[in-house]
């Protein structure tokens, strides 16, 4: 598609990133997690020892929250990239959050749990520096 000069310059937003997947709660899918989330992180900039520490805990959080599901409907999860952070958070439709559990995973900076349209949530957010070091 041409510009005409008089025609003002089109910008277009680069962030945020997201990747939405809707899966069975089923272990050997959970790859597919590993490896959107080590595609974001290393187009966050982030290094090598990073990028494969925050793949192995999406992955883990994944499983435990696979564990956690009492429901035979498809769970949802989305990873995100903003300009300061990535993000996974992992819908699990008919499952309450657990009360007195808070999981941590390493790597993983901020861990939430809640409630929302009828669906235990987990976020797991990592903080991205402005200039990540390599490793």
């Amino acid at each position: 598609m041409r510009r005409r000069a008089s025609q003002p310059k089109l910008t277009v937003a680069t962030l945020p990133h997201q990747i939405s997947l809707r899966m069975d709660p089923d272990e050997r899918l959970v790859a597919a997690v590993g490896g959107a989330a080590r595609y974001l992180a290393d187009a966050a900039g982030l290094g090598n020892e990073t990028i494969l520490q925050f793949q192995a805990s999406v992955v883990s959080a994944c499983k435990h929250c696979f564990h956690c599901h009492v429901s035979a409907e498809p769970c949802g999860i989305i990873l995100r990239r903003s300009l300061d952070r990535l993000e996974v958070e992992v819908a699990l439709p008919g499952t309450e959050p657990p009360s007195t559990e808070k999981p941590s995973w390493e790597g993983i900076d901020e861990v939430h749990c809640e409630s929302r349209d009828q669906a235990a949530i987990l976020r797991l957010t990592k903080f991205v520096p402005a200039n990540p070091p390599a490793d």
